[in-house]
């Protein structure tokens, strides 16, 4: 039988670089929808452009500012300016002029990667940073074995550009999220570690410690012990006061944002099941977002999709930007190649696609909004079905290989007769 069902659950753990490269014409396709699917994010990039040649830096850097400003107030000693929202905003609006509501809203641990980038400028600190996070995101991509295809993918992924516009860490975290749970078979030390490191941005890796500890109890271990440790350098750094202020301050002004929609430019593009149902009530909203992270937790330690398990990070948070669908990007990347190399369900292009340009289209598109969580549903059951099956190719698996099962060597087919003109033997 050439369409088996173990064969095709084989073949979606075989070596993502041993599966056979598209037809050009595919490839072609594939790129040409990559390239014009930045368009959006071009407009954007020439609003950055005008803004900074008249004298609108501030606005230009967008949130990008925050993380500058982090380093330079630890630089400077000034670190309480940061986790006092009034003072925060004198200090931005008197370099920059007025501007809109800014917010740290980090922990502290973050703060230990800002402080590597102090020395710099502000515009040198977004964009080394902004490369920095791309090429940790490729070299991570690559070392656990991802085409370069793929790689390029998400490198120019709609979501990644918005990252890379807005001056955020969303490349970053899906570099270290993302990577670490493909790394997971293979070096699961590694990957755990990478996994913990990621909790300088907590709320998207809600699904992750009952994951790691269900499929790699190792990996949970590293996990614990790099974000203990993150913790521990930030607390010999800068000591108590920033962590009882994040908790005292911070954490009640972003529960505010989540509540209330206030200030707009905090709440305005949240595209989160909490924020798609706010209009309903608060407790409406809290209860539909609170079945969705359970779930989400639930499904996530049970499934061995990587892709699944970065659509349901991103469900499982309450505060979710456009910007934060890089490992999204990621997880329609990994489907579609796996889906080349067997076959699409009716509606699946559409969806993926739909996924795929949604990040560009926010801003210019504000009224979609509300259909973001409807669409990251809608990719996380493609990435839930029983997979396509894989067409087998005529040769016979070699013992040991990914496609025979068990690592035993394939029944051989019967012999047919030597007699001259004989059948074969059915």
């Amino acid at each position: 039988m050439c369409f088996q069902r173990r064969k095709a659950r084989n073949y979606a753990v075989m070596d993502p670089e041993s599966q056979t490269n598209p037809p050009f014409a595919i490839r072609f396709a594939l790129g040409a929808i990559v390239l014009l699917s930045l368009l959006p994010a071009m407009g954007e990039a020439a609003a950055i452009l005008w803004g900074q040649a008249h004298g609108l830096t501030g606005k230009a850097l967008r949130d990008g500012l925050d993380f500058w400003a982090g380093g330079f107030l630890v630089r400077h000693q000034a670190i309480s300016i940061l986790f006092d929202p009034v003072a925060y905003n004198g200090f931005l609006s008197g370099l920059f002029g007025k501007l809109p509501t800014h917010l740290w809203s980090y922990p502290p641990n973050y703060l230990l990667m800002a402080c590597a980038f102090s020395g710099l400028s502000a515009w040198h600190t977004v964009l080394a940073f902004d490369a920095a996070s791309l090429l940790l995101l490729l070299a991570l991509l690559r070392l656990s074995r991802q085409n370069w295809w793929l790689i390029a993918a998400v490198l120019l992924s709609p979501a990644s550009m918005e990252n890379l516009l807005e001056g955020q860490n969303a490349a970053l975290i899906t570099a270290l999220i993302g990577g670490g749970i493909l790394l997971l078979p293979a070096r699961p030390r590694l990957g755990g570690a990478l996994v913990g490191l990621a909790s300088i941005k907590p709320q998207l890796g809600i699904v992750l410690p009952l994951y790691l500890l269900r499929r790699a109890p190792i990996a949970f271990a590293y996990a614990v012990l790099a974000a203990s440790l993150l913790i521990t350098a930030s607390l010999f750094t800068f000591g108590p006061a920033p962590w009882i202020k994040f908790f005292t301050i911070i954490s009640p002004a972003m529960t505010h944002v989540l509540v209330t929609g206030q200030p707009p430019e905090f709440a305005g593009g949240l595209i989160s099941i909490f924020a798609a149902a706010r209009p309903l009530g608060f407790y409406a909203a809290f209860a539909g977002q609170a079945a969705v992270t359970l779930g989400a937790i639930i499904l996530a330690s049970r499934t061995r999709s990587p892709a699944a398990v970065l659509l349901l990070a991103a469900l499982a948070s309450p505060y979710l930007h456009g910007y934060d669908l890089v490992g999204a990007a990621l997880a329609i990347a990994l489907l579609v190649r796996d889906r080349l190399a067997t076959r699409f369900a009716p509606g699946e292009p559409i969806i993926f696609f739909a996924g795929w340009f949604l990040p560009g289209a926010l801003n210019w598109l504000p009224a979609a909004t509300p259909f973001a969580p409807l669409i990251l549903l809608l990719l996380l059951a493609t990435a839930l079905r029983r997979g396509p099956v894989a067409i087998c190719d005529s040769s016979p698996a070699q013992p040991g290989s990914p496609v025979s099962s068990a690592g035993r060597s394939p029944i051989p087919a019967p012999p047919a007769s030597t007699a001259p003109g004989s059948p074969a033997t059915p």
